[in-house]
């Protein structure tokens, strides 16, 4: 007979008082400041004899060990917290702290990686502890709706860019085919997105015992990266999510999810100007104080009076875009409550189980291997550039860092005999719905299969979860992907290969069936 649960949030902020790296991109940024809040929330659900601690973090992606920073303080300072019950996932916006070991390039006052971590970890543990200590009881119910969030971002042409006459090569960054990443839509060979979207948003709600909404688990398939750009910290459209529905239902906690979304993003590629003029007249007064206040950015950072105009555009279109994304998944939170809602389990049946699996390496012919060992070659000869601006030469010598790296990580996939690796899914039952984590930026296709063969009514996935030591993330990209090529599907981007993928499809369904008996 399944117990009754208790529930529990906990909340921090995770911006610093000091600059911080900010990563996302193929050079670093340093904090100019925080444009909005940038947190961790916690959601602890004991029912006496198992328990799960959801945890979102407004980072692109928790590496550095910082799952093992957070299990270490807990076991040091809150022992009774059960700390391999978490499943902590970022939210891949690419404006948090970053919590990735990276090369100094340039003299800057800004946190160490180290400094980071700690501190970061510090506020992960607080807000985990202070959802076990809340805990009450209460009841949950669940359901989903429809909220477009994420377009495909990968462009297919019908021609291979790379055979182009004025095709460049970018060792290190990607190397481009019929497929390319955010590819222009208005290319007369412009074929089809490689991949379609997802409109299901996957909700979890919890209440008090007076039945009084107090949080929820909001689930989109969809990464947090709009205004990618920004030398500001802000969460991306989860902070406008946030604030309407605090505005709405009060101080509630929220744990953000990205489901699988490695082939998406918030951005739609080939209806821009249209987007635009819906913006003009949907949000006149946003509009006309963005384009009066343009955003900050490092002195001698663009190139040319075009570059400047082109980011201000972009960064308008963005903000506006999260606005929008916001109202769209308020309303489907709003529609999914008022039926979901009338079904509170307070004692469902509470499962969570964790397995280590062993997935393909993507692996690369010699051909390939001896091209890497000639690109990190002439990488290495590459001097760092130092002039009188210090956040330019962080921008081109972490570039040149970034692109050694990935060329290195080729070589030495190459090189390890290993032909697997190990990485930690999640499994949790909560009644007839679930959760499968992964570590990936995973692909919809993989999702897809997961959830179509799923055993539960409802399967939540949640991508870039947080796995023991120093690794994470990485995009787990599909059989036609990879043949089409184009960053995310390059050699430098993947550790699993397609065939790793329909591993984690297997394990996965394999981990939710041990969870239903």
């Amino acid at each position: 007979m399944s117990k009754n649960i208790q529930i529990g949030w906990g909340r921090r902020s995770l911006v610093p008082d000091r600059p911080v790296a900010i990563p996302g991109q193929f050079h670093l940024r340093i904090s100019q400041g925080m444009l909005n809040p940038v947190i961790v929330s916690a959601l602890a659900i004991d029912s006496g004899d198992d328990a799960v601690i959801f945890v979102s973090a407004d980072i692109v992606v928790l590496r550095g060990g910082i799952l093992d920073r957070v299990v270490g303080k807990l076991k040091a300072d809150a022992p009774e917290v059960p700390a391999d019950k978490i499943v902590m996932n970022a939210t891949h916006t690419h404006a948090g702290p970053g919590v990735t070991k990276y090369e100094r390039t340039a003299e800057l006052d800004m946190m160490s990686p180290e400094e980071t971590i700690e501190f970061v970890a510090s506020r992960i543990a607080e807000a985990v502890a202070e959802a076990w200590k809340n805990r009450e009881p209460g009841s949950v119910a669940y359901g989903y709706g429809f909220a477009t969030v994420g377009h495909s971002r990968r462009v297919v042409y019908l021609d291979d860019l790379s055979k182009r006459p004025d095709a460049q090569a970018k060792p290190g960054i990607f190397v481009d085919g019929h497929g390319k990443m955010y590819g222009d839509t208005n290319d007369p060979m412009f074929s089809h997105y490689e991949a379609g979207t997802d409109s299901f948003i996957n909700l979890l709600y919890t209440f008090d015992a007076d039945g009084e909404l107090s949080g929820a688990i909001v689930n989109v398939p969809c990464p947090a990266q709009t205004n990618e750009h920004l030398w500001l910290l802000h969460a991306g459209f989860w902070h406008n999510v946030r604030e309407k529905l605090r505005a709405k239902y009060g101080d509630i906690g929220i744990i953000t999810q990205c489901a699988a979304g490695g082939d998406l993003s918030p951005r739609q590629l080939h209806y821009k100007q249209a987007e635009l003029r819906r913006y003009q007249l949907k949000y006149p007064e946003k509009y006309a104080y963005l384009c009066e206040h343009p955003f900050p950015y490092p002195k001698g950072y663009f190139k040319t009076e075009a570059g400047i105009r082109n980011r201000r555009n972009a960064d308008l279109l963005d903000m506006l875009r999260a606005e929008d994304i916001a109202e769209r998944i308020v309303a489907a939170f709003d529609e999914v409550l008022e039926w979901a809602g009338k079904e509170k389990l307070a004692a469902p049946e509470l499962r969570h189980e964790v397995r280590v699996v062993k997935l393909d390496r993507r692996l690369f012919p010699e051909d390939i291997y001896r091209q890497e060992c000639e690109n990190y070659k002439a990488l290495m000869e590459k001097s760092w550039v130092k002039t009188d601006n210090p956040d330019s030469d962080l921008r081109e010598n972490s570039i040149l860092s970034s692109a050694r790296a990935r060329c290195m990580r080729v070589k030495s996939t190459f090189e390890n005999a290993d032909r697997q690796f190990a990485t930690t899914v999640h499994a949790v039952r909560i009644g007839d719905a679930a959760f499968v984590s992964n570590r990936f930026e995973l692909y919809i296709d993989y999702m897809h299969r997961i959830q179509a063969r799923s055993p539960f009514v409802q399967t939540f996935i949640v991508q870039l979860t947080a796995v023991p030591g120093p690794d994470g993330g990485s995009y787990l990209a599909t059989e036609r992907a990879i043949a089409n090529k184009g960053y995310s599907a390059s050699p430098y981007c993947n550790v699993a290969s397609a065939s790793g993928g329909q591993q984690l499809v297997e394990e996965s369904l394999s981990l939710l069936e041990s969870i239903k008996d």
